[in-house]
């Protein structure tokens, strides 16, 4: 354990010393200046942050990785930084940066310096495209969203509210009847059971069915995804345990804890 540790550090400082070799130039030519950064969340992370007054450049990877990733912007508190491949969509460079992780670092260096001097001494012009782009994207989204909600209430579609927050739409179903009525009525339907520990590890998971691929009175095929469902933290997709006609099913938005029944499929079906 004590080699791994050695090694892990090894490396570490080797990525690091990498980066100050490759961005010299850079930091000669414009002032940036090397922060005194501490990792707390990874020891796997390397990281290092070179600056000026105007500019900030962060050089992070994974040691064991083989890919870089660099990202700038202005050197204020309030300023986002924008990853170099958003820059390199903008202005794309003759030979691509790829190789090994360190190979990477003094391309992404030499590109800086060949396709980025304006950003490196001090103009803002890119980062402010940048901002607005966000800015318009994101009101472009808003705008999508609430079309697609005023179309789906107009549909018949249910919001619910999550424990989470995930919003999830609850599909009109006007004939839906109850899990007891369906099975008193087909007793040999087959039980597609949620094994959440199967899943998830444990029972302990608040889950919720986000998305229904199939209606009732569908023919579902085995292996085919039925459903989504998710918790606080992963979507995971549902496939259909066995080939049969859909019965019933528990609707969008129903937190549950426990493994459980989520649709009855008759086996017996005629196509």
């Amino acid at each position: 354990m004590q080699d791994y540790y050695k090694q892990h550090t090894e490396e570490l400082h080797y990525f690091k010393n990498e980066a100050r070799k490759a961005f010299a130039v850079i930091c000669d030519r414009f002032g940036f200046r090397e922060e005194d950064v501490v990792l707390s969340d990874t020891a796997n992370l390397f990281q290092i942050t070179f600056s000026n007054s105007k500019t900030r450049i962060v050089v992070e990877g994974i040691h064991w990785g083989m890919n870089t990733n660099v990202c700038l912007g202005i050197n204020n508190q309030d300023s986002d930084l924008c990853g170099i491949h958003q820059l390199i969509k903008e202005r794309e460079p003759e030979v691509p940066v790829d190789g090994s992780q360190a190979e990477q670092i003094f391309g992404y260096a030499h590109y800086l310096l060949t396709y980025a001097t304006d950003i490196l001494e001090g103009d803002t012009t890119f980062f402010n495209q940048q901002k607005a782009l966000r800015k318009e994207e994101k009101e472009n989204a808003w705008k999508a969203m609430q079309a697609e909600s005023a179309r789906k209430i107009s549909e018949g579609y249910l919001k619910i509210d999550t424990p989470y927050g995930e919003r999830v739409w609850r599909k009109p179903r006007p004939s839906l009847s109850t899990y007891h009525l369906i099975k008193d009525k087909f007793p040999d339907s087959f039980e597609v059971m949620l094994d959440l520990h199967e899943i998830f590890g444990s029972e302990q998971e608040e889950v919720i069915i986000n998305n229904w691929k199939t209606e009732l009175g569908d023919i579902v095929i085995k292996d085919e995804v039925i459903c989504e469902i998710s918790t606080d933290k992963v979507w995971v997709e549902i496939v259909a345990p066995q080939t049969g006609r859909l019965i019933w099913l528990l609707e969008e938005g129903i937190a549950f804890k426990f493994s459980t029944c989520i649709a009855l499929l008759d086996l017996q079906f005629q196509e």
